[in-house]
């Protein structure tokens, strides 16, 4: 990392900015109509209490509370919170305030393409969200689960389709429950052009057993991955490791509106599943079986990276036979970039991971997200304007384009 002068202010640039997370709000009801007839009771939208909600394998789905988004909280409402700033105890619903109305910006091409426009944004990776509580809900039916990614992914093709004009590359969903799914799945997102293909940061469960992501029986898929020059962004999502706080006598549902201070603490939902995923993708020999695989970690923070490289380190020098004597170190910077969150401490993550490697993400529209995505220009106060520009704009331009 390169430390100078801080860097000149946003007003002063003359370059657009490269943003690896933002998000669409997908209609369930739409998922709905496009998913295969025999799985649709799995997943319908119920009325209670005069609100329509979404019923999932006979269980309300709670990650999301309002899955029709009218109303839907605004952009950026919840920075201050999860920057650390709420000195008067209030609750995410409190400091989130009233919700707006739906704005088809938030959901359709045509008008978002716009709202890119005014916020500066030169190219964006644009996710789903309604589908980041969906693996966890159904990996009691891998069949309904695939209908129901083959479903979102189709719906995204239609409306958007995978690269609009090597500005906008739409994720394509995966879940690797079940290999042969996984494999004919992603076979027709590439097919198609998808670029990037979104899966969530956890082990891989399915009824009577749990696997590692990176268990050579998914080789497949990191291999079609990796021959097609595609990014796999694992990006936070309900990965079950609520488990871990129901163990301390907590509420293990993760819900966008709860936390608890152990949850915090632990950092339940973004640290330690992307830190498990990482220490296995690296452990399980994922990047010396696939050497091209790149692979992004979206909206899981960064704060874990020294502590992973430290354990890494000591585990290294303890079996390096295990890593085949390559430095498993190494191989993550090689293999792996990783968005912060806007209230980490970036320099130590710098000065391990470089800082080539890491990429801006707004997490746009969002409450937890910025409202406007160069905001995040004055946490690099103390980065020198080259590096500033390197995670604001030049790093995902050559991961996602070769630019």
């Amino acid at each position: 990392m390169t430390v100078t002068e801080p860097a000149p202010s946003a007003s002063k640039r003359s370059y657009g900015i490269a943003d690896s997370d933002q998000h669409i709000y997908e209609s369930a009801q739409t998922l709905i109509d496009y998913m295969d007839p025999q799985y649709r009771n799995n997943f319908m939208l119920i009325e209670v209490k005069g609100r329509q909600t979404l019923m999932i394998n006979d269980r309300l789905y709670r990650l999301i509370p309002n899955p029709t988004y009218e109303p839907v909280g605004s952009p950026g409402t919840m920075v201050e919170y999860f920057r650390g700033h709420n000195p008067e105890g209030k609750s995410l619903k409190e400091l989130a305030g009233p919700p707006q109305h739906f704005d088809d910006a938030f959901r359709f091409k045509e008008p978002r393409m716009k709202v890119l426009d005014e916020q500066g944004i030169d190219f964006v990776w644009m996710l789903p969200t309604l589908a980041l509580g969906l693996e966890e809900m159904m990996w009691e039916t891998p069949l309904a689960l695939a209908s129901c990614a083959r479903a979102l992914n189709k719906w995204m093709h239609e409306e958007w389709t995978w690269n609009v004009d090597d500005r906008v590359h739409t994720a394509g969903v995966i879940s690797f429950i079940d290999p042969g799914a996984a494999e004919a799945e992603l076979k027709i997102l590439l097919d198609q052009g998808c670029r990037l293909i979104g899966a969530r940061p956890a082990p891989v469960k399915l009824p009577g057993i749990q696997r590692s992501i990176a268990d050579p029986m998914y080789d497949r898929v990191y291999a079609m991955i990796a021959e097609a020059g595609a990014i796999l962004g694992f990006h936070a999502a309900d990965t079950g490791y609520g488990v871990q706080t129901e163990r301390w006598g907590e509420g293990g549902r993760m819900e966008s509106w709860k936390s608890s201070p152990l949850g915090e603490i632990i950092g339940v939902h973004t640290d330690r599943p992307v830190y498990d995923t990482s220490a296995a993708l690296i452990s399980h020999g994922v990047f010396e079986r696939h050497p091209t695989l790149k692979v992004a970690m979206l909206e899981l923070g960064a704060g874990w990276v020294p502590e992973l490289f430290r354990k890494m380190r000591s585990a290294y020098g303890k079996m390096p036979q295990a890593f085949n004597f390559k430095d498993p170190v190494e191989t993550f910077r090689n293999n792996v970039w990783v968005m912060p969150f806007y209230e980490d401490h970036l320099e130590p993550v710098a000065d391990e991971l470089g800082v080539d490697h890491l990429i801006y993400g707004s997490d746009w529209p969002h409450p937890e997200g910025f409202a406007d995505p160069k905001e995040y220009f004055g946490d690099l106060a103390g980065f020198s304007d080259e590096d500033t520009k390197k995670i604001m704009r030049d790093n995902l331009l050559k991961l996602a384009l070769g630019k």
